[in-house]
This record gives C-alpha cells, structure tokens and sequence, in this order.
C-alpha cells in the first residue's frame, strides 16, 4: 500500500469512527440512564458493556451505510466479513472520542 493511499485509508477510518460516535450518542439521548454514569458500581458496569455493544453495532452500521460512497482506491469491502471487520476498527476509535 502506498503513502498516499494509507492516508487516504487512515482518514476514511478516522471520519467513520467520527459518525459512528455521532451515532452513539444519538441513540444515547433516546435511552434513559444510558448518558450519565449509575451510582451503583454493578449496573455501571451493564451499562458501559451496553455501550461498548452499542458503538459495534454503530460502527458496522455506519459502515454498510457508507459502504457505497467509499471510493474504490481506498478500500472495497464488498462481502458481510469485510463490512464487518471494518466496523469493528471503526468501533475501536469510538471511546477515544469521547474521552
């Protein structure tokens, strides 16, 4: 892969985690008790793995979604895997937004 197409690679994964993020915290604002911190240590932790579930879900939706306005220079994910695999780099950029 070249320089130019690594940027170019690196940036599309950037700009997806960055609407996958949106994604999140648009579907956060739906559901109660899932924007703030609980003060019980124990359903803290059920909402974080929520969460967590949450942002892959987003991720490899936005992904399928974006799939065909991806040019093909940068990357074709043309099967289920492929989509999948890449909504899950992109999930992994999702906590690091909001930290």
């Amino acid at each position: 892969m070249e320089t130019s197409q690594l940027t170019s690679f690196l940036s599309l994964l950037v700009a997806l985690s960055v609407a996958s993020e949106r994604l999140v915290e648009i579907t956060k604002g739906f559901i109660p008790g899932l924007d703030r911190p609980h003060p019980d240590p124990r359903r803290e932790s059920i909402r974080k793995a929520f969460l967590q579930i949450l942002a892959v879900f987003a991720g490899i939706l936005t992904v399928f979604l974006a799939n065909p306005l991806i040019p093909r220079e940068i990357h074709q994910a043309s099967g289920l895997l492929e989509i999948i695999g890449l909504g899950l780099l992109v999930s992994g950029g999702s906590g690091f937004w909001n930290s």
